[in-house]
């Protein structure tokens, strides 16, 4: 087979590089656990306390009794995403959450990408892999670890929720887990899409009551539910602030 001229040498090793992405198992393993908890406060927390200022959370009360497995959603405007919402979590949860994160962005480089994994027990998944890309993540789920996932597949530069993708659809079907929404505002000022350096910036955390999809649930409205819950916490944040710039 004559190979495609209409991709460089350079993109077909890295489209290679990206089917062998593989998860990091060992990040699960007990020394890697460890190494998060101990190097949290000098890392997630740390970093919270730089550039989220202030960091103010609603709903707490809604992680009241929640335990692990959960499928944890969010918008997605920074990659500054990933450790607010760490953050926020309850050490119970937090300490059996993996990340979902695009193998094209985050694991182009593979030993940048096993510090992905050691430090927030992030893994890789395709764009577009279809069902078999899941498979990790539905055997973290039978296996009581949470995930967090940006169903949005991609950072929104405008700030306005983007069109969920079916994947944590099929997943939340699947295995039948309760779902966590939340909603960020903010982060996109800390670090926006194509810049390097963050900078400390107003961050407000919206944590939605979790919910479990009925049976019967077609993906469709799996990823309209899972998008309207996420904006309720919007409109809610909305009607809150209202009487407060009236």
């Amino acid at each position: 087979m004559l190979p495609d001229v209409s991709v460089s040498p350079a993109e077909r090793r890295t489209q290679a590089d990206l089917v062998e992405a593989k998860p990091h198992r060992w990040a699960l393993s007990l020394p890697a656990r460890l190494y998060r908890r101990v190097l949290r406060r000098w890392d997630v927390d740390k970093h919270i306390k730089e550039f989220c200022r202030p960091l103010t959370i609603d709903g707490h009360e809604n992680l009241e009794g929640v335990d692990n497995p959960l499928l944890i959603i969010a918008n997605h405007t920074s990659h500054f995403d990933t450790p607010i919402i760490l953050h926020a979590l309850p050490r119970k949860i937090w300490g059996r959450t993996a990340i979902v994160a695009a193998a094209d962005r985050m694991y182009r480089d593979r030993v940048k990408g096993m510090f992905h994994s050691l430090r927030y027990n992030a893994f890789p998944i395709t764009r577009g892999g279809g069902r078999e890309a899941l498979s990790y993540s539905q055997w973290l789920l039978h296996n009581h670890w949470s995930l967090l996932i940006f169903p949005e597949g991609k950072r929104s530069r405008s700030g306005e929720l983007l069109p969920f993708r079916g994947g944590p659809a099929i997943l939340a079907l699947g295995q039948q887990v309760p779902i966590l929404p939340l909603h960020i505002q903010g982060a996109s000022n800390i670090l926006p899409a194509g810049e390097q350096h963050s900078r400390p910036a107003a961050v407000h955390v919206s944590i939605g009551a979790p919910f479990v999809l009925r049976d019967g649930t077609t993906i469709p409205e799996a990823k309209q539910r899972m998008a309207d819950e996420v904006r309720a916490l919007i409109l809610a944040r909305a009607q809150r602030r209202a009487p407060m710039l009236g």
